[in-house]
Formats: C-alpha cells, sequence, structure tokens
C-alpha cells in the first residue's frame, strides 16, 4: 500500500466531509471539529488521504506566519490533535507516511501534540523520525460500567473533602454568562502563571464557549453562597467525551471545596453512560494528583518539535526555546 498524504489549505477543506470523519473516529474529541479550529487557530491547514476529496485519514494543522515561513504551534485550549481515521487501527505505514509528510513540509514545529488514542499506534513511528518528542499525559475518568456511586472511586481523602464540601450548603447553578467565571479567574490565579494571561487569551475562551454552545454542547456550573459566586467550572463536550477545560476559585471556595461539589454533581448525573471525562491535566503534579484522586487513569500522548530553520534562525529559535523553558 503506497500512501501519500495530501496538504490541503482551510479553504481546499469539505467540512461536511471533515466534520463527519472527525465525530465517527475513534480519536474523536471536540478539538478537531472544523468550527473548533476556525475559532483557537490563527489558520489551519491539514494532511489528508486518500485524495483531497475523500478523507479516510486526517491531520489538523494548526499554522502561523513567522519569518516567512508557515510554522506549526498548538493553539490555546486545544490539548491535543493528531491523527483521526474512520479505522479503528490506523496501519504503522499510515503513521510514518502521515509524519515524513509533516516533517518535510514544516521546517518549523513550535510544539504538537497528538491524541491520545493515537500513542499505542504512533509511538514506533515517532522513534524512527527525527522528530523532539517530548512525553505528556492526562488523565480519563470513565463512566461507563460503574457499580454504585461514582464517588466510591474516589480516593479517601477525595470523598472526606466531599463530605466537607457538603456541610458547606453549596447552591448549584447553570448558566451561559463565562464572564464570572473569568473575573474569579483574574483575581485569583493569574498571578500566579509566569508571565500573566493576556486579555486575547480571556476572549478566545468567550468565542471558545459561545461556539460549543453554538455547534455542540457545553455546560458552566457555578458554586454560590448567599448568592455570591465563589468558584466555577466550564465543561466542553462533543460525542461521548467531556473535557474540563476551564475552572476557578475563590477562597471561600478553595476552603468549600466548592470545585470537588461541582464535579462530583456533574460526574454523579453521568455515572453509568459511556461518557468519557478527560481533566485536561497539566503537567503539575499537585493538580495531577487531584485529578487522579477522582479515580481517573494517567493516559500518555506525545508532543514532537522540530527546528529546521536556516541558520542563524535556527540558533537563535533554539536559544529562546531554552530561555523559555529556565523561566
Amino acid at each position: 500500500m503506497s500512501v501519500s498524504p495530501i496538504l490541503l489549505s482551510r479553504s481546499d477543506i469539505a467540512e461536511q466531509h471533515w466534520n463527519a470523519l472527525i465525530a465517527r473516529s475513534r480519536q474523536s474529541v471536540i478539538y478537531g471539529f472544523s468550527w473548533y479550529l476556525d475559532v483557537v487557530c490563527d489558520n489551519w491547514m491539514a494532511l489528508v488521504w486518500p485524495s483531497k476529496d475523500t478523507y479516510s485519514v486526517v491531520m489538523p494543522l494548526p499554522v502561523k506566519s513567522k519569518w516567512g515561513f508557515q510554522v506549526i504551534q498548538q493553539p490555546f485550549f486545544c490539548q491535543y490533535l493528531g491523527i483521526f481515521s474512520e479505522d479503528a487501527e490506523i496501519a504503522e505505514e499510515v503513521l510514518s507516511a502521515f509524519l515524513r509528510c509533516l516533517a518535510h513540509q514544516f521546517r518549523y514545529i513550535s510544539n504538537y501534540q497528538f491524541n491520545p488514542d493515537n500513542t499505542a499506534n504512533i509511538k514506533t513511528a515517532l522513534d524512527q523520525s527525527a522528530f523532539m518528542v517530548v512525553p505528556l499525559h492526562t488523565y480519563w475518568l470513565s463512566l461507563a460500567d460503574t457499580d454504585g456511586p461514582v464517588s466510591g472511586r474516589y480516593s479517601k481523602d477525595r470523598r472526606e473533602n466531599l463530605r466537607r464540601s457538603l456541610s458547606f450548603d453549596w447552591g448549584i447553578s447553570s448558566s451561559t454568562d463565562i464572564s464570572p467565571l473569568i473575573e474569579l479567574f483574574r483575581q485569583n490565579h493569574e498571578q500566579r502563571i509566569s508571565g500573566g494571561v493576556s486579555t486575547q487569551a480571556y476572549d478566545l475562551l468567550k468565542n471558545v464557549f459561545e461556539k460549543v454552545l453554538e455547534n455542540a454542547d457545553a455546560k458552566l456550573l457555578y458554586a454560590r453562597k448567599q448568592e455570591i459566586i465563589h468558584a466555577g467550572i466550564l465543561l466542553i463536550r462533543a460525542g461521548n467525551r467531556v473535557i474540563y477545560i476551564f475552572n476557578a476559585a475563590d477562597r471561600t471556595g478553595r476552603e468549600g471545596n466548592a470545585r470537588t461539589f461541582l464535579l462530583d454533581y456533574f460526574l454523579s448525573a453521568e455515572n453509568g453512560t459511556n461518557t468519557v471525562f478527560d481533566f485536561e491535566s497539566p503537567e503539575i503534579e499537585s493538580i495531577g494528583s487531584f485529578y487522579k484522586s477522582f479515580g481517573a487513569e494517567k493516559k500518555p500522548f506525545f508532543s514532537i518539535h522540530q527546528n529546521r530553520l536556516p541558520f542563524p534562525l535556527n540558533l537563535l529559535q533554539a536559544w529562546r526555546r531554552r530561555r523559555a523553558a529556565d523561566h
């Protein structure tokens, strides 16, 4: 079998065929739909196979123009992308062909992250490539085939924190107004993030929320006490995959374990369904431990980097990456 992926620009992509493939693929996740990519990417392209009109395997590529080149960079609010296929398993020959084409077409890849459902199949192909490969992980909680309450899967400490949250007598409200959640984050979390958070990032989150409400499913839950919002969580869903994409809490919310309360409220409602809950874990041990305490399973995935820029751009950009990593 000869596999030659075709590079398409955004304008050449047939949205109906594209979204149908994303929806039915084993790797299906909200990040891969055309309308979602249109929000989070400045521009995007795609590798497709077997033809420009017929898609059996696709790979969305978020691109930006820098230094006169098209470069790839994983966008905000898009944890991973990778290779999507209508077949349950993607042949190694197909994976290798897509990686070769990617390496050839783009001189610089800042970072590109593969779907956890690619991990088992793509490892060998990545090992044989020239990409710099970084292992990452998230946490998934499958809510199917659960006997008893979902809290039975929590750690002892998480169950105790849930019990404490109940004593706070939290009120729960569902909302379509994301402004209170953003304000909670600004006042209680932003200062802990190196380099801060730009206004554009908050605007992007608002746009993501609005587009998900239009095209898929979003749930924004707030924990209130005496009509004051102290915590909130934002969940987005396509198919059976739910993403825990954003959250915030003030001091009262943290002391009252409000986010544990909100998460348990949602997970309990979904218990026994085919929902897979993705905690979208950053590489921070304390946060990962919090997500694991809900009974979630660690799911590995890969990020790749490539620098084939001409001299001296290659050296300059390598220095910038080292400098950013040191801070």
